[in-house]
């Protein structure tokens, strides 16, 4: 064609996407990194956001609802946190923050009224802080801390990043007095202030009530006191009190101050007779809790760990279970003893109607169970929940909230666990699968110096793409008269080394497609008897395994 083409312009709907962007802006001493997401439509308001301790920015995806333009500020700098007011006792930090936000009010042509400070906890504190301080009207703040001094003093790294090496006492009594000389001289009293606290969280007593009488003088404060038996931790202010907390940022976001003055959320306290028949009659009920949260692999064996439990409370109080995870495959089954553990918050995640603690709710498979015994083959998993004082003896499949698929190296054979809402499945297949000319395999280097192997090459099936790093599993395979032996390998980003076996046409991602052994330093085969053995590289993807041969190897008696 002859036609003349303009070269491509940015693309605005790309442009425009409503996402956070995260960056870093230095505004008077201090770099501040941010994260910001524009407005979605005509919401032209703008949420400031601080975090808790603990968390890089606040509220997690709570805020995904919300339809301003937000600002999440995180508390970082020089390599710690400064509770947003003092860094090593150095309190211009607040005003390079505050730099921050106003460069964003400038960019947006936002007015102080159409600003609104969210935080809780150390946020908490901090959206106090600023709206006082740099005359915001619009403040929401969960469980504040008052004394920031005393809070800081021993919180782990919080101490000497706030109040500089030793933690002086005389620091800790200047960072006390910081809110409460911030308050006193308090002159504009025309601002919409919204606290949250709670009876179950230790905090409203040793922190939060000191504000209150200050901040009562305000206009239209409000006081949401979130009292329910599912708080019972400091964080759990935010989670139970979460819907009031959005409906407030909803309305002030679009420009409306609600006011609620003292209001106390939560149901009516619970009529112990009630509460009693009822979590009878639900332990009474056929049913069991079996839930895998945790599975991971320590020390080459599956750790499992979750939720199982028999539902209610038997009138006579609580009473002892045993637990039992059992493994089932056609007609057979086989069963490992299950650890009671210690799990919190089971209170809330299955609560109904009534509260019901569940202090020893969890199960862990402990280190005695190892799945050594197990014959070749796919099972089906559930857990067996006894109570001998009642005698009750009740087994449910197990499920996995969400998606778990690992595997890992047992010897001569792969273990792989896989869950989901449906189910859980152990398989357990021989570590040496088929030998395919379907896969794409090239040994690139291998190694033995002493009782150490190392081997590294391209592996991968085209048509599965390897774009990540956990794409697949790769094992070195030892195989000879005294056994057959297995380490895992890591899979490593090798463009370079992949790219040539590509073949034309294949429009695939195979860029992770490289095996390597961990840190590219070899495996300590020690443990491995003297002998010849034939090596092998293994690759488990999806539901298949591939081995492709990589040499031989001969070793000597370890030292």
């Amino acid at each position: 064609m002859t036609d003349s083409i303009p070269p491509l312009s940015p693309n605005y709907a790309s442009q425009r996407q409503h996402v956070y962007t995260e960056a870093t802006e230095v505004h008077g001493k201090w770099p501040v990194e941010f994260q910001f997401r524009p407005a979605r439509g005509d919401h032209r308001n703008l949420l400031v956001v601080f975090s808790s301790v603990g968390s890089k920015y606040g509220f997690g995806n709570a805020l995904d609802s919300v339809q301003c333009n937000i600002l999440r500020i995180r508390d970082h700098f020089d390599g710690a946190a400064s509770y947003y007011v003092a860094r090593d006792m150095d309190f211009s930090v607040s005003d390079s923050i505050q730099a921050l936000i106003e460069s964003f009010m400038e960019r947006l042509g936002t007015s102080r009224d159409q600003v609104t400070l969210l935080g809780a906890s150390k946020g908490g504190s901090a959206a106090l802080y600023y709206g006082v301080k740099y005359g915001f009207k619009n403040i929401v703040a969960s469980t504040p801390q008052y004394f920031l001094g005393s809070y800081s003093h021993g919180h782990g790294q919080l101490g000497d990043a706030v109040l500089g090496e030793g933690q002086s006492a005389e620091n800790v009594a200047t960072m006390d007095a910081v809110m409460k000389d911030l308050l006193g001289g308090e002159s504009d009293f025309d601002r919409n202030v919204y606290v949250v606290s709670s009876p179950g969280d230790y905090q409203y007593e040793q922190e939060v009530k000191h504000y209150l009488p200050a901040l009562r003088r305000y206009e239209n404060f409000n006081f949401l006191f979130v009292d329910s038996p599912t708080v019972r931790r400091h964080d759990e202010v935010v989670r139970q009190g979460l819907p009031s907390i959005l409906s407030i940022v909803y309305a002030l976001t679009e420009g409306a101050a609600p006011r609620w003055g003292d209001v106390r959320i939560g149901p009516d306290p619970e009529d112990p007779e009630k509460a009693g028949k009822y979590l009878a009659e639900l332990r009474n009920e056929d049913t069991a809790v079996a839930v895998l949260a945790r599975a991971a692999f320590v020390d080459d064996h599956a750790r499992l760990s979750g939720h199982a439990f028999l539902p209610g409370v038997p009138r006579e109080g609580e009473a002892d279970e045993v637990k039992r995870l059992v493994l089932e495959r056609q007609g057979e089954t086989w069963a490992f003893p299950l650890e009671s553990t210690k799990e919190i918050r089971l209170y809330r995640d299955y609560f109904d109607q009534y509260f019901c603690e569940y202090a020893e709710g969890g199960f862990s498979t402990g280190e005695g169970v190892t799945f050594e015994s197990l014959p070749l083959g796919t099972f089906e998993a559930s857990i067996c929940v006894s109570s001998p004082d009642e005698k009750i003896e009740r087994r449910t499949r197990l499920i996995a909230q969400k998606i778990v698929d690992i595997r890992r190296s047992m010897g001569d054979s792969e273990l792989i666990v896989k869950g989901n809402k449906n189910g859980v499945k152990l398989t357990k297949r021989s570590i040496v699968g088929s030998d395919t000319d379907g896969v794409r395999f090239s040994l690139k280097n291998s190694w033995k110096r002493d009782r150490t192997v190392h081997a590294e090459g391209v592996f991968f099936l085209p048509g599965r793409n390897a774009e990540k790093k956990n794409h697949a599993m790769y094992y070195l395979v030892l195989q000879g008269r005294r056994g057959c032996f297995s380490f895992p390998l890591e899979a490593k980003k090798n463009v370079g080394a992949t790219r040539p076996h590509v073949t034309s046409g294949d429009v695939g991602t195979y860029h992770w497609g490289y095996f390597t052994t961990p840190g590219t330093t070899g495996i300590d085969v020690s443990a491995v008897p003297a002998g010849r053995y034939r090596m092998s590289v293994s690759m488990s993807a999806g539901g298949s395994l591939f081995t492709k041969r990589a040499g031989s190897v001969v070793l000597g008696k370890a030292d």
